[in-house]
């Protein structure tokens, strides 16, 4: 084990606030992880990866893995920008709820969204049906809009809405709109990547602001999340950001061309601020002091665990994970290209953590996401 990653177990056990804590992440699980990352990336399964566990600002693991791209010699550090794919979901929807718990802006998760484009007030479903209403705001964040699933069939013309960055948002929402929904708003769980663009979109005409300033402003700045952005080559040299084997299509590396934000999908941060945006969410969760405040209401963070599809566990932006009826855990997964991470929050214990990897070839090492998961899994239980 790396020396850098032994000290920072000894602080993570350590640290100045976790004495009133019950419980403490096993350092052998995360020693486990951290081998297998190192084992990934020594057989080539993966370029490059960041892995950051967090129990409060003061304790924090951050460990970096191999190189930014096939065929460089830049290693992944703390400052490496990885595209984390729908782990974006999580980010925008605390934006959104920000949005709704502002009395300035004139939005609320009941809201139906043709009164903002108009054309969700006139579609039909596939089976050609006319709807009964159009859809709302919380059933565009919690997939049950209706609008065309990656996971359900969808065609290459709607996948280019979705795939195509050099779009703006707009461009791409005009086009997710001239489909028929595949089912009735609130009556199917379809995972909706177009979804969320319409999501995104309905925020931008209500604020009156680009969905990055709203990123910004509502999020990261509050926060103190300074590598998270849709567009980092506005801000960071190409050679910080990862791009594993897809060096030709990142979206980053379209530069100037580089116009749409895939809300749910295309965020670019680090592990480090991943977990750090946990960290705030479990803070506010469990009412402690903190400086970093979460920037919605007590209220908003309660509808990120109040689940909407029981199948899937899905409530808004969040996989929520129970026991005996109650939330313990959040957690994501995102995928785009050859970029991969992982976001988990334990509510209970305090525990969050993220990784961002990048794949080498179309290979993908299935078992990475329930190792991170088993970190958490394998904390002292009563």
């Amino acid at each position: 084990m790396p020396v850098y990653l032994a000290s920072c177990l000894i602080a993570f056990v350590a640290g100045p606030n976790l004495a009133a804590q019950e419980k403490t992440t096993a350092p052998s699980s995360v020693e486990r992880l951290d081998s297998h990352f190192e084992k990934l990336v020594s057989t080539g399964m993966i370029v490059g990866a960041q892995l950051a566990v967090a129990r409060d600002v003061h304790a924090t693991i951050v460990q970096n893995y191999g190189t930014v791209a096939v065929g460089l010699r830049k290693t992944v550090d703390e400052e490496t920008l990885f595209l984390i794919g729908s782990c974006s979901k999580p980010f925008a929807s605390a934006c959104v709820m920000s949005l709704i718990d502002d009395p300035n802006v004139k939005i609320a998760l009941t809201d139906e969204i043709n009164q903002w484009i108009p054309a969700y007030g006139s579609l039909k479903s596939i089976s050609g049906a006319q709807i009964s209403r159009a859809p709302t705001v919380d059933e565009l964040m919690a997939h049950r809009a209706g609008i065309y699933s990656q996971k359900v069939g969808m065609t290459r013309d709607q996948t280019k809405w979705i795939r195509r960055f050099s779009h703006t948002l707009s461009d791409a929402v005009d086009g997710i709109s001239t489909y028929e929904l595949i089912a009735q708003p609130d009556q199917r769980y379809a995972y909706s990547g177009a979804g969320y663009c319409v999501l995104g979109r309905v925020a931008e005409l209500a604020s009156d602001q680009p969905f990055e300033a709203i990123l910004q402003q509502r999020l990261c700045k509050p926060l103190g999340l300074t590598r998270t952005t849709f567009f980092p080559s506005r801000m960071f040299p190409n050679e910080t950001i990862a791009t594993g084997r897809m060096q030709a299509v990142a979206p980053h590396l379209l530069g100037s061309e580089h116009r749409m934000p895939l809300i749910g999908g295309s965020l670019y941060s680090t592990a480090d601020e991943m977990s750090q945006f946990g960290q705030a969410i479990i803070h506010q969760w469990n009412e402690a002091d903190t400086k970093r405040q979460l920037p919605i209401s007590a209220d908003s963070l309660k509808e990120f665990t109040r689940i909407r599809s029981p199948k899937s566990g899905y409530s808004l932006g969040w996989k929520v994970h129970q026991h005996d009826g109650h939330p313990i855990r959040l957690s994501h997964s995102g995928s785009l290209q050859s970029y991969r991470a992982r976001l988990v929050l334990d509510l209970r214990h305090g525990t969050t953590i993220a990784a961002c990897w990048t794949l080498a070839s179309n290979k993908k090492p299935a078992t990475l996401n329930q190792l991170i998961d088993r970190v958490l899994d394998e904390e002292v239980r009563d």
